[in-house]
């Protein structure tokens, strides 16, 4: 009896170590990845690639406390609690939000599409836009045979300024209702830029985004060039736009670095950043949001939806910016008192 005693309390030593340590891995492992996201810490391939699933980390840490606490673990329960709440401070608030208002403001409706090497079908892109009444249209991966065919299909009538640029590939494309003032394209990847004078309101400059897709170990480079070249908010004299496939999502430092720069993400303030917007087609890798419009602080958004537009494996993004008011007669901005 006593033998067989003392081989059920060992057994049953073993498990508990068992447990203690699968409990400390899930806590250590949570821990260090809620380390990385908030540090702002990854470099290279593949902690960029990684770090884009936070929002799904959050919720598999859920599950992971669950099962901890269940074990009772309780000093590595409050360890992965604390991983639990710093995630969930980095991914939750871009899910918290709302439509804004600005009295008097001038509404610019904008549409952003990744044309997925320009095979998303034609017809679409041109009703789509038609039916939410954009002003501004920013196309990437664009190449000059899919532009005369949009602007065919109707693009040209309705959005008689235009400005492109193109590498050996693909390019990129603005549309627009009012005229556009051309400047220097990015150096890099021909990322598009123009003033667009907006009838009754203030001038802003536009830039269609389209950095290198991090997907490779040699993308890492060209990734972190293109995220260089980006200009800082309120270093053109006039409100910057920023709108296009960014290739990241918020949790990913790079595109963080520009955004506190002075900018803010359309889905982030609507409430709906956790809106995937690639891959559309399949399930797997799981989708995640890095197509984006980013606006100056100063600007508001009223309107923000992710759009399906058959052919690409993006999603397009359409959203409503408000523009400041322009200076009334007496000098001051409508709706100032």
């Amino acid at each position: 009896m006593e033998e067989g005693g003392g081989q059920g309390a060992a057994r049953e030593r073993s498990r508990r170590r068992w447990v203690s340590a699968i409990c400390w891995t899930l806590a250590g492992f949570f821990m260090l990845w809620a380390i990385l996201r908030i540090g702002g810490l990854e470099r290279g391939y593949p902690l960029v690639q990684m770090v884009a699933y936070t929002p799904y980390v959050l919720m598999l840490s859920l599950l992971a406390l669950l099962v901890v606490v269940l074990c009772r673990r309780w000093l590595a329960a409050g360890f992965l609690a604390i991983a639990v709440i710093a995630l969930a401070l980095a991914v939750l608030p871009r899910a918290i939000g709302g439509p804004e208002s600005m009295p008097g403001a001038r509404p610019v409706r904008i549409l952003t599409f990744n044309l997925a090497k320009s095979k998303a079908e034609t017809r679409a892109v041109v009703e789509e836009a038609a039916r939410r009444e954009v002003d501004l249209i920013f196309l990437q991966e664009l190449t000059r045979k899919k532009a005369r065919e949009l602007n065919r299909a109707g693009l040209g009538s309705s959005y008689p300024h235009q400005v492109m640029s193109f590498s050996e590939k693909y390019g990129n494309g603005i549309w627009s209702r009012w005229p556009l003032i051309r400047r220097e394209s990015l150096p890099v990847k021909e990322q598009p830029r123009a003033d667009v004078r907006v009838p009754d309101s203030i001038p802003i400059e536009v830039v269609s985004a389209h950095p290198t897709a991090p997907i490779h170990r040699s993308d890492m480079g060209l990734w972190e060039r293109d995220y260089g070249v980006f200009p800082p908010a309120f270093s053109a004299g006039i409100p910057i736009v920023l709108a296009g496939d960014f290739n990241a999502t918020l949790d990913h430092a790079n595109l963080r670095n520009v955004i506190d720069t002075g900018y803010r993400d359309a889905a982030e303030v609507i409430g709906d950043g956790l809106a995937p917007t690639w891959p559309s087609t399949i399930q797997f890798p799981p989708p995640v949001t890095i197509d984006h419009v980013l606006a100056e602080k100063g600007i508001a958004f009223s309107q923000y939806d992710v759009v399906k537009i058959p052919g690409s494996d993006h999603k397009a993004i359409f959203t409503e910016i408000l523009l400041p008011p322009v200076a009334g007669e007496n000098g001051s901005a409508a709706g100032e008192t």
